[in-house]
């Protein structure tokens, strides 16, 4: 991950040195402080993607400043890599207490200690790019999976999936509720990849009510069916017996009068590069958007295959 920046934190100029000089040769942007009062200081001017914090300092010690560090909600999920001699078991165990993420000695390869940063900022970007209500992979997860399958020149098809009426149910029955529908649906799109998609397919959430799923073109069609059946089937369930009973429930509209909504529906919105090339994934998410338009316009759980040609 050569993009990365790494905060190194360490009072000895000569040990700072050698380990930016290493750090430098794995490819990564290198900042550098000579204290943990320099160290916070830095922090606020320029939030690094990882922290190589050395724990015996005067003053601050590593312990002192990731404690600090925790406790403030815009860095406390900073990962942080102890530096550490290799005979400190209490000291180690005293930093995994205090939030540390993993820590290096000088005494490791220097292939090992390559492996521990990238693994520990691998693990934060994962963690920051999934969606906490659903644990579904994000937007940058999304982006990479789609530009992927782009650079690779495979044929494939995504699948952009919208609920109708969702911000009317979440006005009237609350977003907890409305949290509950979210994870139904995450659950309906992985379930239905897992026993009828490929593989490799891959299901991601947006965020809100929109979610998306790759597949292959062969296979879009027979999964958007699948998922809208088992949507119908189950959405009820998050309704009142009053609601199920007449087939809506009312609600307020933009214009704050009283209006008649029917029950969620979902709408999907397919495109595949089966029929023509697509090049970016800004020019498949201008498509979809077009797409979920027209679906949007039908009635019922419906989804929308994009037919145009190049």
């Amino acid at each position: 991950m050569p993009d990365a920046t790494i905060l190194l934190v360490d009072d000895n100029a000569n040990d700072r040195f050698l380990w930016a000089e290493t750090v430098k040769s794995f490819g990564y942007q290198v900042q550098v402080a000579s204290s943990g009062e320099q160290a916070l200081q830095q922090v606020q001017i320029s939030v690094p993607d990882l922290i190589l914090l050395d724990l015996k300092m005067p003053g601050l010690s590593g312990l002192d400043v990731s404690q600090k560090l925790r406790s403030n909600p815009r860095f406390r999920n900073i990962p942080i890599i102890m530096l550490t001699s290799s005979d400190d078991l209490g000291d180690k165990l005293k930093g995994f207490e205090h939030g540390v993420d993993d820590y290096v000695t000088k005494e490791m390869d220097q292939p090992e200690i390559a492996m521990r940063i990238e693994a520990v900022l691998k693990r934060y970007r994962q963690a920051m790019d999934t969606n906490p209500l659903t644990h579904l992979p994000g937007n940058n997860a999304i982006q990479y999976e789609i530009q992927k399958r782009i650079d690779e020149q495979k044929l494939f098809a995504v699948a952009y999936c919208d609920l109708d009426y969702f911000k009317a149910f979440n006005d009237v029955y609350g977003f907890v509720a409305g949290d509950k529908i979210i994870r139904f649906v995450a659950k309906v799109l992985q379930e239905s990849i897992d026993t009828s998609g490929n593989p490799d397919d891959f299901v991601g959430h947006i965020g809100g009510d929109d979610f998306l799923f790759l597949t292959t073109p062969q296979k879009v069609e027979s999964l958007c069916n699948i998922i809208l059946q088992k949507f119908e089937k189950g959405i009820v369930q998050f309704y009142s017996a009053e609601d199920r009973e007449r087939g809506y429930f009312i609600a307020l509209n933009r214009q704050g009068g009283k209006q008649k909504f029917p029950i969620m529906t979902m709408s999907i919105a397919v495109i595949s590069n089966q029929t023509r090339k697509l090049e970016s994934f800004a020019e498949i998410s201008r498509i979809a958007g077009d797409l979920k338009k027209l679906a949007k316009q039908k009635e019922g759980n419906v989804y929308v295959v994009d037919q145009r040609q190049n």
